[in-house]
C-alpha cells in the first residue's frame, strides 16, 4: 500500500512539474501567439485613420484623430503626471507590471457589489493595451487577454524606467474626439500646449481616459467637474499637491476652449455627421477605433446631405437679404471669426431619416462647420411651439374623441395659482367661436388646443409625447399643450415617425456595420429599433389632418412650393418669431428643419414656421425624390371608417339623407367613435349605432368641399336597398 501510494504521488507530482513547465514555456512566448516587439515602443506611430462610406459604398470622410507630438516627461509640470498616478495608479512608482494590493482590493470591492466597480489595471498594463491592440484588443474583456496583457507589461517593466514608461503612457493615451496623447489633448481641449497645463486642466485631463465619451466636458460638463473634483481630492489625499492648490483647482471653472476650427480649405463633406459617427462609435468600440484603417458604413445619403445643405444656405440667405421682411440680426460672413460654440448670426438645422429603418440620410447642425463644431442637431434644445400639438390631438383621438367635434374658440382665462393668471391667445388674435378639431390642428388654433389638452388630461397629453420618444420632463402645466418643451431636431424627427410610420416610434441610426482592415466584421447594427406606441387608426387620422394642412393650413408653403407628393407635417412659433420649425414627412421619410439664432432673438417680424422653415424642408424633399422613387399614399388601416357629416349636428348623415342647411363634408372617424346617423329632412335621429359607408368618390384631399347633388345620387345607386330605417 505504502508503495503504491508513493507512486500515485509521483504521478501527481509529475503532472504539476509538467503543468507548471508547459505555462512557463507558454508565459515566455506569449501563450503562443507571439510577443510584440516592446523595444519599438518609443518609435510607435498609429495607424492609418478610418474610412466612412455613404449608404451606397462611395468613400466621403475619414475619422482622423487629432495627433499630437510627442512630449518629454521632463517638460511637463509635476502636477500632470502626478494628476494621472493619482486616479489611475497610485502606487505606480511602488510595484512592479501588477499591483497585487489593488487586485485584491478591486477583487472584494466586486464581490461586495454584485458587479465589476473597480478595476485593477496598472499603468503599464494600460499601455501595453494602447500600444499594441492587435495583440491585445481592448474588446476582448477574457481572463486570457488580462493574463497576456500582465506578460507584456511585465517585459516592459524589464525593458524601460518608470519615468519611460510614464512618459510614453501619456503620449499614447486617448482623451476622445479624436485626441490621443497629452500634447493632443491639451491643444484641443484648452488651446494651449502641455508644458503650460494649470493643475485644474492637468486634473480635468486625468479624468478622462476612463470613458471619453462620459466625461466630455463641452458635451456633459456636470460629470466632467465631478470627475475632475475627485482627481483633486485623490491627489490631496495622497499627498502630491498641497490642500490649498486642491481647493483653488476645484473652485475653478472648467475653463475648455472652443473646438479647434479647421482651416478654411479643409471644410469637410456632412462635417457634424461624421462627428456624430465618431461619438456613436467611440462609446461603442472605444479607442480601439483608431487602431487601424477600418471601413464604417454610415446611413448617409450624398444627394440628399447636398440638397439639405444647400436649401438651408439658400434660405438663410434669403432672409438676410431682407427677402421676408426687414432683417436686423447679425449677417453671415465667411471670413469672420466665431470665438465660441455660439455664432452671432441666423443659423438654422436640417435632419432627415429613414421611417422604416431610422436611416439618418442628411445632418446638418448649423451652417458652417468652419465656425462652429456646435451641433444643432442633437446639442440644441428648443421650445418645439406648436410642432407640439400633433401629440396632443393624437392623445384625444385615443380617448375616443373624434375630429368632426367642436371646440370652443373664445377668449380663455386659466388662474395659475392665487396671483397669477394666463390668457392663451391665437396667432393672428382672432377668435371664430367653434372649430372642429380637425380645423383647429390644420390652421394651429392656440386657444382650442389649450382647452382640448385640459379637456384630455395633461398627464394623457405627456403619456402619449414621451411613448413617441419626446424627452422627459415634459412640462405640467397648461402652456405644455402649446409647445413650451425644449426639444432637439433630432428628437423631433424621431417622435413624428410615431405618426409617418402610423404608430410605430424608429429609433435613429447613423452606422450600419464597421470593418476592419482586412474586411472582417467589427461591429454591425441590429434590426432597426421599432416599438408600437400609437393605435394604427389614431396615427392615420393625426396624419390626415396634416395632409390637409399643407393645402389649406400653415404649412401651405410646401404645396405652393410644388410639392404634391404624399406628405404631412407641421409647422412650429415661438413667442416673439425666435424659433421656426417645420416637421414633414412622406410615408418613407420624415425631416425636420430649425432655423434661429443660437442666443436667443426674433428672425423677422411675423416670422413663422410656414414662412420661414417649410420652404427649406419643400425644396430639399423635391431635391430628394428626384433620386428617390416616390412612395405610395399611406394605407388607410380597418379601423378607419368614412362618412359624410351633417354640418349642423355633426352627426353622420344616413344614406340617402341630405342635410337641412349647409353643405355636408367628408370626415374620417376611428371605428367605435363616429357620432349616430341622422337624416335632416325627416327631423329624426335614424339610428344608435355609426353606419359604416362604403367609400365615397375621390375629392380633393384634405378640403371641405361641397358634394353636388350628383355625387349624392351615386352613393344613394350605391347603397342600393339600404335606405332610412
Amino acid at each position: 500500500m505504502w508503495r503504491e501510494n508513493l507512486t500515485r504521488h509521483r504521478k501527481v507530482l509529475l503532472g504539476f512539474a509538467g503543468v507548471i513547465i508547459v505555462l512557463g514555456i507558454a508565459w515566455q512566448f506569449c501563450f503562443f501567439q507571439g510577443c510584440p516587439d516592446v523595444h519599438k515602443l518609443g518609435a510607435h506611430v498609429a495607424g492609418g485613420a478610418p474610412v466612412l462610406l455613404d449608404r451606397n459604398g462611395r468613400e466621403f470622410a475619414d475619422l482622423a484623430p487629432v495627433e499630437g507630438e510627442l512630449v518629454k516627461l521632463s517638460s511637463l509640470p509635476k502636477h500632470v503626471p502626478e494628476a494621472f498616478i493619482a486616479v489611475e495608479d497610485q502606487r505606480f512608482r511602488d510595484h512592479g507590471a501588477v499591483d497585487l494590493r489593488r487586485i485584491l482590493g478591486a477583487l472584494w470591492s466586486n464581490v461586495r457589489s454584485g458587479g465589476v466597480e473597480e478595476g485593477s489595471s496598472t499603468i503599464t498594463m494600460q499601455l501595453a493595451r494602447n500600444v499594441f491592440p492587435d495583440a491585445l484588443p481592448g474588446r476582448q474583456r477574457t481572463l486570457g487577454r488580462k493574463i497576456l496583457e500582465v506578460r507584456v507589461a511585465h517585459e516592459i517593466e524589464g525593458e524601460f524606467t518608470k519615468d519611460q514608461i510614464l512618459e510614453m503612457y501619456l503620449n499614447h493615451i486617448y482623451f476622445g474626439n479624436g485626441a490621443k496623447g497629452i500634447e493632443a489633448a491639451a491643444r484641443h481641449y484648452f488651446a494651449r500646449p502641455a508644458s503650460k497645463l494649470t493643475l485644474a486642466q492637468a486634473a480635468l485631463l486625468a479624468a478622462l481616459p476612463k470613458a471619453p465619451t462620459h466625461y466630455d466636458p463641452r458635451r456633459h460638463p456636470r460629470e466632467a467637474r465631478e470627475r475632475r473634483n475627485l482627481v483633486l481630492t485623490l491627489m490631496q489625499d495622497q499627498k502630491r499637491v498641497e490642500a490649498q492648490a486642491a481647493e483653488a483647482a476645484r473652485k475653478s471653472p472648467l475653463g475648455v476652449a472652443a473646438r479647434p476650427r479647421i482651416q478654411r480649405a479643409a471644410a469637410p463633406v456632412a462635417g457634424w455627421f461624421v462627428e456624430e459617427v465618431r461619438r456613436d462609435l467611440e462609446e461603442r468600440i472605444g479607442s480601439d477605433l483608431y487602431r487601424e484603417r477600418m471601413r464604417i458604413h454610415t446611413t448617409l445619403d450624398l444627394g440628399a446631405q447636398r440638397a439639405a445643405e444647400e436649401e438651408l444656405v439658400g434660405q438663410l440667405q434669403a432672409i438676410e437679404s431682407g427677402a421676408l421682411g426687414a432683417f436686423h440680426g447679425p449677417r453671415y460672413a465667411a471670413a469672420m471669426e466665431a470665438g465660441d460654440e455660439e455664432t452671432p448670426y441666423l443659423q438654422g438645422a436640417v435632419v432627415a431619416m429613414e421611417v422604416k429603418t431610422g436611416d439618418v440620410l442628411a445632418w446638418v447642425g448649423g451652417r458652417d462647420f468652419r465656425h462652429s463644431r456646435f451641433d444643432r442637431v442633437r446639442q440644441a434644445r428648443r421650445q418645439a411651439g406648436s410642432a407640439f400639438k400633433p401629440f396632443v390631438y393624437a392623445a384625444a383621438l385615443q380617448s375616443g374623441r373624434a375630429l368632426n367635434q367642436t371646440l370652443v374658440d373664445e377668449p380663455l382665462r386659466i388662474r395659475m395659482d392665487d396671483r397669477r393668471t394666463w390668457e392663451p391667445k391665437n396667432f393672428d388674435g382672432t377668435f371664430d367661436g367653434k372649430v372642429t378639431l380637425r380645423d383647429a390642428l390644420v390652421r394651429s388654433k392656440n386657444v382650442p388646443t389649450v382647452r382640448l389638452a385640459q379637456d384630455v388630461g395633461i398627464k394623457r397629453v405627456q403619456r402619449v409625447a414621451e411613448e413617441a420618444g419626446l424627452e422627459p420632463p415634459i412640462p405640467d402645466e397648461p402652456s405644455m399643450a402649446l409647445g413650451t418643451i425644449s426639444v432637439s431636431p433630432l428628437e423631433l424627427a424621431g417622435a413624428f415617425t410615431t405618426f409617418a410610420s402610423l404608430g410605430e416610434r424608429v429609433t435613429p441610426r447613423v452606422v450600419t456595420k464597421v470593418e476592419d482592415a482586412k474586411g472582417e466584421v467589427v461591429w454591425e447594427a441590429d434590426a432597426p429599433e421599432r416599438e408600437r406606441v400609437l393605435d394604427e387608426p389614431v396615427a392615420y387620422l393625426v396624419t390626415d389632418a396634416l395632409r390637409e394642412a399643407l393645402v389649406r393650413g400653415t404649412g401651405q408653403a410646401v404645396s405652393q412650393a410644388g410639392f404634391h407628393a404624399p406628405a404631412a407635417g407641421k409647422t412650429g412659433t415661438t413667442n416673439d418669431g425666435a424659433d421656426a420649425w417645420f416637421v414633414g414627412y412622406t410615408p418613407d421619410v420624415v425631416a425636420t428643419v430649425w432655423v434661429g439664432f443660437d442666443k436667443r432673438r426674433t428672425i423677422v417680424a411675423r416670422a413663422t414656421g410656414g414662412r420661414v422653415a417649410a420652404p427649406v424642408w419643400a425644396r430639399m424633399m423635391l431635391r430628394v425624390y428626384q433620386r428617390r422613387k416616390m412612395p405610395p399614399p399611406w394605407p388607410r388601416p380597418t379601423g378607419v371608417i368614412e362618412g359624410m357629416v351633417d354640418p349642423a349636428s355633426g352627426m353622420l348623415l344616413a344614406a340617402g339623407c341630405r342635410p337641412w342647411s349647409g353643405t355636408a363634408y367628408r370626415e374620417l372617424f376611428v371605428r367605435g367613435t363616429a357620432p349616430v346617423t341622422v337624416c335632416p329632412t325627416q327631423g329624426e335621429v335614424m339610428a344608435l349605432d355609426p353606419i359604416e359607408l362604403p367609400p365615397l368618390p375621390d375629392l380633393e384631399e384634405g378640403m371641405e368641399t361641397g358634394v353636388p347633388p350628383e355625387e349624392l345620387e351615386a352613393v344613394e345607386r350605391a347603397m342600393a336597398g339600404a335606405g332610412p330605417t
